[in-house]
């Protein structure tokens, strides 16, 4: 017989499928597990039991969410949770609830003007009908404006007000006198709704106003918040959840989610939130039209529609913009304002014959004041010198003989030179040509549609010269979503769009230069429905058939219009599932969602390749993954939740070559993760789903930090836990509602709650929320238990001619290195299952001296102590401790006999 003695000094090697533990020529195997539930690691070697999970609230209607982040800073963050068409946000691991006020908008749906105000400045109108409050500057430099004053009987409280605005943007404003903006400073509000909050010490004035030329802007309703949780409205359903994609930039996080419009949620303050539409005035376009349709408008501004020569327009076209091309130049715009011009024309050609320099000058309404026809040929915007006055309507037509040269003309007052009313003025060229933007507010018929002109059309007649915006629900809404270079990069099916560089919310096709947008077909071959982008050293694009690269002629150099090519850089599909990235490197979940790949960068191919980094743990991940999230400190853990409800923890430090796959579970499913960043150690959230007093229940809750699971005055390792302080000590808790019915387990006062040796003592949680404990405790933590098992890896060592695999063994002694630990919750043995041959607990008795039930920040080598094994020819070593005890492990040490 051969003996050896076998130091197993690491638990950061994880689980291993059985299949895989064979391997004994891999080194690592000798430090693997078989099984390792709830016993994290850390990526220098020590295991400790998992920290419990806090509870927090329950999820809204205790419906299934998906929690996502908010971060701006690694202390400024929030987490999100949707639901059902909802948006609820957590700060500080509180969820926003607006309290009770006495406040009300009077008229606040706009079902009567009462108690209104409404002004126009330079002709700008303000109008409520409908139940809807309609601003429309009408005029060049006009405004619109609507305000009233609001009482309060609740001074110094918290008021919050939700507006729904129906077209955006509206400019609002919130203060204590008229048109004042101490409350909520002056800010636009987009399509969409709105929660803002404010504290106002006494009676408050709100404002909306509008400068968008012509076109009506709509807002729905003011009202103040009733007491309660803030939610606001999102257009996810429960199924679209898992598909949301998210890039956030500051206090905005744009939002993709496949077949649904772009979104933005904005954070206006610590406590104002808003989810708004995402919207771009300029672009993208597709190419051309269709051949055989011609498109009229009938109007060149404002609202009004688009005719089309046949039929042509669906439902589906509502939000779409068109863009159509006229030649020559038509410009018609009211003035009603000193200092307040018509936008240009542009001139050029030569005098003679045709004579291409003419142009038509008609001014129209009933004015006072002076009307400048004023030339510029520095440009567009600057250099404009006078060229001939007006004070009275005229129709005339005019020129210039300085052919070949650029110029361009406008109208307007002159400061000083405006006295009243309002003049329409015209610029009418036959030359040049341009184009204007609309996009579709209803659908009337095949042939007609209404629409709001976003850039002026320069001619009424049909054209061919037309294309169609290429997001809407008749074309394609992105599904991608990453800021990368300098752009905001959406991706859709076949397509990646990026906008002008710095300028989010443009595809302006005008603009020149590397800057300017971009808009491709991916096209690399197969199927390229895309799933989720992400930008590591270069730009990476996930979808159904490869992961496609996105990168310039050189890894250095930015995207441009110029320097853009895609390749695929692995052939592997991906599933619809966030990616993380992890500095240069990134792990995603491929196509049929039980694998986990990992993109590393190759220089000997100057790209990304993707390799299986789950090869030898495809049981674990067998019902396949649901959502993922990122730790980064103290350690780098991936927090992976499956299908089946289990969740995987994936501790990852590949420059140390840590990769250890560890199963997470709890009594219910988890649903959901989220990882907020923080200073120490990152805050770690979960969805999960309970039975609670045979009650399905959905739970927000946070696992507790690695130090909680130390056995000081508090050990949290409990889920759904809480905690509290009572003052003076009582034998009642008062652990919460949340868990009536259900047997808990506590720790209190600096130890476990027992009832013999290694025996938790379990209490039920009465209708009120408490529990009676045996003796009057002051600090206690409570929740549901549960357990944290180790089985090790097959025992191949200890052979005296070669390899003990298949060869009859038995482990005689093992000792252990721990720390933070309570001696009487660790058991010890050979079997889980075996009922005849028990975990045996560590010894009380060593040397004749009883040794601490508690350990407390210092490292015990515990005496190796024989260990009730059998000879088999596959003996293992297997460890168990259940909440509430806890403990830490260093390594341990096997006598082990081979026959």
């Amino acid at each position: 017989m051969a003996k050896t003695s076998t130091y197993l000094h690491a638990f950061n090697i994880g689980v291993q499928d059985k299949t895989a533990l064979p391997r004994v020529d891999l080194e690592r195997m000798r430090l693997a597990a078989e099984d390792q539930t709830n016993l994290i690691c850390r990526a220098t070697g020590p295991g400790f039991m998992r920290p419990g999970l806090g509870y927090l609230t329950p999820s809204a209607g205790s419906v299934e969410c998906r929690l996502k982040e908010f971060i701006f800073g690694a202390t400024d963050a929030a987490l999100l949770e949707f639901t059902n068409q909802a948006l609820r946000v957590f700060v500080d691991d509180v969820v926003i609830t607006r309290p009770a006020v006495s406040s009300t908008v009077t008229n606040g749906d706009f079902s009567s003007g009462t108690g209104w105000t409404t002004t126009g400045v330079g002709g700008g109108t303000a109008t409520i009908t409908g139940g809807k409050l309609i601003l429309n500057s009408n005029n060049v430099n006009a405004i619109a404006k609507c305000g009233r004053s609001v009482t309060t009987a609740t001074p110094g409280v918290e008021h919050a007000l939700r507006i729904i605005v129906d077209n955006g943007p509206v400019t609002f404003r919130c203060g204590s006198t008229t048109g004042g903006d101490e409350y909520i400073s002056e800010t636009e509000l987009a399509t969409g709704a709105h929660s803002l909050a404010f504290t106002p010490s006494g009676s408050f004035y709100v404002q909306f106003s509008s400068t968008n030329i012509i076109i009506n802007k709509i807002v729905d309703s003011i009202q103040i918040e009733a007491a309660g949780v803030m939610s606001i409205p999102t257009p996810w359903q429960l199924a679209d959840l898992s598909d949301i994609r998210i890039a956030q930039s500051a206090d905005v996080c744009y939002v993709a989610c496949d077949g649904i419009q772009q979104r933005r949620i904005e954070r206006r303050s610590l406590r104002s939130w808003s989810v708004c539409l995402y919207v771009c005035d300029d672009g993208p376009f597709q190419l051309t039209g269709r051949a055989s349709i011609r498109i009229r408008p009938l109007a060149l501004n404002g609202n009004t529609g688009l005719l089309s020569s046949a039929p042509y327009f669906t439902t589906a076209h509502v939000g779409a913009m068109f863009k159509l091309n006229h030649s020559g130049q038509t410009i018609t715009q009211g003035l009603s304002s000193e200092d307040s011009y018509t936008d240009p024309i542009r001139v050029t050609g030569i005098s003679s014959g045709v004579n291409d320099r003419n142009f038509t000058v008609t001014l129209t309404g009933t004015w006072v004041g002076t009307v400048t026809l004023e030339r510029s040929y520095d440009g567009p915007d600057t250099g404009y010198v006078a060229v001939k006055n007006y004070t009275a309507n005229t129709v005339e037509t005019l020129g210039d003989t300085d052919d070949n040269s650029i110029y361009w003309y406008r109208l307007g007052f002159r400061p000083g030179t405006y006295t009243s009313g309002t003049v329409t003025a015209k610029l009418a060229y036959d030359g040049g040509g341009g184009f204007g933007i609309c996009r579709v507010t209803n659908f009337v018929s095949a042939t007609t549609v209404n629409v709001e002109v976003l850039t002026s059309f320069k001619g009424e007649a049909f054209t061919l010269d037309w294309s169609e915006g290429e997001w809407s629900d008749n074309a394609v809404w992105p599904s991608a979503v990453v800021l990368s270079d300098g752009r905001l990069w959406w991706s859709g099916q076949d397509r990646i769009w990026g906008s002008v560089s710095d300028a989010f919310a443009s595809f302006d096709e005008e603009t020149e230069g590397d800057s300017g947008p971009i808009s491709r077909s991916i096209s690399t071959g197969g199927v390229n429905d895309t799933k989720w982008m992400m930008s590591l050293q270069r730009l990476l694009v996930g979808t159904e058939g490869a992961v496609s690269t996105v990168k310039s002629s050189s890894l250095d150099e930015p995207l441009t219009p110029t320097n853009f090519g895609i390749r695929d850089s692995s052939t592997t599909g991906v599933a619809a599932i966030d990616p993380v990235k992890i500095d240069t490197r990134g792990i995603f979940v491929e196509r049929a969602g039980n694998a986990l790949m990992e993109l590393t960068f190759d220089g000997s191919v100057s790209d990304y390749r993707a390799t299986q980094i789950s090869k030898l743990t495809t049981d674990l991940f067998g019902s396949g993954v649901k959502s993922i999230a990122i730790q980064r400190r103290p350690d780098t853990r991936i927090w992976i939740v499956l299908l089946d409800g289990s969740c995987v923890c994936m501790v990852y430090e590949p420059d140390q070559e840590v990769l250890a796959f560890i199963p997470v579970i709890t009594d219910g499913d988890f649903e959901s993760v989220a990882v907020l960043p923080e200073v120490i150690q990152d805050r770690v959230y979960f969805a999960v789903k309970r039975t609670i007093n045979a009650v399905d229940v959905r739970y927000v809750e946070k696992m507790a930090l690695d130090t909680d699971v130390k056995p000081a005055t508090l050990c949290k390792v409990m889920d759904a836990f809480t905690t509290g302080v009572n003052g003076p000590a009582s034998t009642t808790i008062a652990v919460g509602t949340h868990l009536t019915g259900e047997s808990v387990v506590v720790w209190a006062d600096g130890a476990p709650l027992v009832t013999s040796r290694g025996v938790p003592a379990t209490f039920t949680v009465d209708v009120s929320g408490n529990i009676t404990v045996p003796s009057a405790v002051t600090n206690w933590v409570a929740g549901l238990a549960y357990r944290m098992r180790y089985k090790s890896a097959r025992l191949a060592y200890g052979g005296d001619a070669g390899t003990a695999v298949l060869r009859k063994k038995t482990v005689d002694d093992v000792g252990l290195i721990l720390t933070d630990f309570v001696r009487q919750g660790i058991k010890v043995g050979a079997n889980f299952d075996d009922p005849y041959r028990a975990l045996d607990f560590l010894p009380i008795m060593t040397d004749n001296e009883t040794q601490p039930d508690i350990v407390l920040s210092d490292v015990r080598d515990e005496e190796q102590f024989p260990l009730a094994g059998e000879w088999n020819i596959d003996s293992r070593v297997c460890i168990e401790c259940q909440s509430p005890f806890t403990a830490t492990f260093l390594g341990q040490v096997l006598t082990i006999t081979t026959n």
